[in-house]
């Protein structure tokens, strides 16, 4: 089948969404099938356009039987409405023209969601490239804006979960990265065809070592709990702070170390200098191969989210790198669909959010007890491999696609 993907996020961005949707691009690929990308000019994550790329309107490149064509957009990093706004529907407009002349005909165009305003650009393409939608979503919006506080006014929310329901009416069928998600929308939505498309990880890039020769050079001989991923609003990082002032008295020689970068970078680093944490560090952002050799100098892996009842349904990639590095996980999350997954895996600790002193606690004992870890870290690295494998992951997505096609030939649905 021909296959185009539609997503604001690529390579050579870094990123959870960057990674997944290039692993399942080529894994489409070697599957047989055409795949083609249709993405933004790269500008995570500093809300600056590469240097390699600006000052065009579009590039394209060929890597590895893949077509990528990177469309214009205006980047920010600020948190204002209006130019968040403007950032979005400017690559909407340029994917939607560039996209008309520069892609070719395609069977399925898969779209990620969020942002949510891509159902404009996708609704466009599919008529033009006589193509099926699949809707990826990978957060549920409005749901996700309404919960962190981002979208208040309710005659907004109206139009924003009127938006969605379009956005899903014109899919042939509609992805979801968690059970949460694919459940929501299976009872909001029940004539859909939703299919669970969860993360996953490629363990090639994981080595087997449980130890890094290199880690006492690089931590002091400390015991390093890491985070990689966004520094924002969703990652309840002040928290892990406020922990980290417990930390430092009951375990001093345990550092918590953040790498990656985000809207909350400068106001975490003005508290971590406020509460005097010497035990904290922020590493910047590396790209995604950095990570995983960083990942081996590590005691655990640190998943933290904010507690919000649409959490209860996340299940961030970062858990999943975690435990296929071999670390344990140190979850701090409502309890749902993470803490039964890190539960079932025998790979962790669960924290409830919002209770330093107890996460402060878990980490103390979790590094007291290297055995321990190096148990919940194999365990970990055995349940991915199992379930969680994107080479059978990609695989079951395509016989999805493969079996809905043939049972809805011609049924109307984007275009066809």
């Amino acid at each position: 089948m021909r296959y185009i993907i539609l997503t604001q996020y690529y390579p050579p961005e870094t990123g959870a969404p960057q990674n997944r949707l290039a692993d399942l691009a080529h894994r489409l690929s070697e599957l047989g099938h055409t795949v083609s990308v249709l993405t933004a000019l790269p500008n995570y994550p500093l809300g600056r356009i590469h240097p390699e790329y600006r000052g065009h309107i579009f590039k394209s490149v060929y890597s590895e039987e893949i077509w990528v064509y990177h469309s214009w957009m205006y980047p920010t990093r600020t948190q204002n409405l209006l130019l968040r706004l403007l950032s979005y529907f400017s690559f909407v407009l340029s994917s939607a023209i560039l996209g008309t002349f520069l892609l070719p005909k395609a069977d399925i165009i898969l779209v990620e969601s969020p942002p949510l305003f891509l159902g404009l650009s996708v609704w466009w393409l599919s008529k033009i490239k006589q193509a099926r939608v699949i809707f990826n979503v990978s957060d549920l919006y409005p749901e996700t804006a309404i919960s962190l506080g981002y979208l208040q006014n309710c005659w907004l929310q109206k139009v924003f979960f009127r938006f969605e329901a379009w956005c899903y009416s014109i899919s042939f069928m509609v992805t979801g990265r968690t059970k949460g998600i694919v459940n929501s929308i299976s009872r909001r939505f029940p004539k859909i065809p939703v299919y669970l498309l969860t993360n996953g990880v490629n363990l090639d890039q994981f080595p087997r070592e449980e130890h890094n020769s290199q880690a006492d050079a690089v931590t002091g001989g400390c015991a390093v709990i890491g985070y990689a991923g966004i520094l924002g609003h969703a990652q309840n990082l002040p928290s892990v702070l406020d922990a980290a002032v417990i930390l430092k008295k009951i375990s001093p020689g345990t550092k918590l170390v953040f790498y990656g970068d985000g809207p909350l970078r400068e106001d975490l680093i003005r508290q971590k200098h406020k509460l005097d944490l010497s035990n904290v560090f922020f590493a910047g952002h590396l790209a995604h191969n950095e990570i995983i050799k960083t990942m081996l100098s590590w005691h655990a892996g640190l998943v933290p989210l904010v507690n919000t009842s649409l959490m209860t349904g996340a299940l961030p990639s970062k858990l999943f790198e975690v435990m296929a590095s071999g670390r344990p996980v140190v979850l701090y999350a409502p309890k749902g669909e993470a803490s039964d997954l890190l539960s079932s895996a025998e790979a962790g600790i669960w924290v409830s959010p919002d209770e330093p002193q107890l996460l402060a606690e878990a980490i103390a004992r979790m590094v007291d007890d290297e055995l321990k870890c190096k148990m919940l870290g194999r365990n970990g690295r055995e349940f991915v491999a199992m379930h969680y494998d994107r080479a059978k992951i990609a695989q079951g997505f395509a016989k999805a696609v493969d079996d809905l096609t043939s049972a809805k030939p011609g049924d109307g649905k984007g275009g066809k």
